[in-house]
C-alpha cells in the first residue's frame, strides 16, 4: 500500500515544527528529571509533574502571543479519540478537579501531539476543522516555547538539543 505525501491542506512546515519542538521538549523534560517509568520500565516524560512544578507561573511568561495561545488551547481544546459501542468518536477534554491552568494546558498540548502523531487527526473534514487544527498546533508551539523558560533545567536541555 503506497503512502502518499501529506495533502496540501496540511501545513507541513507547521506540523514538522510542532513535532520537532514537542520531541525536543519531551526529551528535555526527561533529562531535567521529569521522568517516570511506563510499561516495561520505559522512560516516559512526566508532563503532569512538570505542570505541577510550574503551577501558577503562566503569568510570568511575557513572550508575545503566549497568553493568547493559552486562551486558544483552552477554547479550541483538542478533543481525544474514544471508542463507544465499538465506534470511533471524539470527546472533549475537561479540566480535572484542582488541575491548574499549567497542568491542563500542557495536557491539551500533549493531546494535540497524540492526535497528530497517532493518526487521530487527518484533514478529512471541512476546511474550518483544518483551520482549527492549525490554530491548536500554533498555540501548542507558543506554549512549549513559553514553558521552557519557566524551569532552568528544562531550558538548559532544550538549548542543548538545539
Amino acid at each position: 500500500m503506497p503512502y502518499d505525501p501529506p495533502p496540501d491542506l496540511l501545513d507541513r512546515d507547521l506540523v514538522l515544527a510542532f513535532f520537532w519542538k514537542f520531541s525536543v521538549f519531551e526529551c528535555a523534560l526527561r533529562r531535567a528529571g521529569f521522568v517516570r517509568p511506563s510499561r516495561n520500565d520505559a522512560a516516559e516524560a512526566d508532563w503532569g509533574r512538570f505542570g505541577k512544578s510550574i503551577r501558577g507561573r503562566f503569568v510570568e511568561v511575557g513572550a508575545t502571543g503566549f497568553q493568547d495561545a493559552v486562551r486558544t488551547l483552552k477554547e479550541a481544546s483538542p478533543r481525544r479519540q474514544v471508542v463507544r459501542d465499538r465506534q470511533l468518536g471524539w470527546e472533549s477534554i475537561t479540566r480535572r478537579v484542582n488541575e491548574s491552568d499549567e497542568e491542563f494546558v500542557l495536557r491539551l498540548v500533549k493531546t494535540a501531539r497524540n492526535n497528530l502523531f497517532h493518526g487521530g487527526k487527518y484533514p478529512d473534514g471541512p476546511a474550518e476543522e483544518i483551520a482549527r487544527d492549525r490554530a491548536i498546533l500554533q498555540a501548542g508551539l507558543r506554549v512549549l516555547e513559553g514553558c521552557r523558560e519557566l524551569h532552568k533545567g528544562v531550558a538548559h536541555w532544550v538549548r542543548e538539543a538545539a
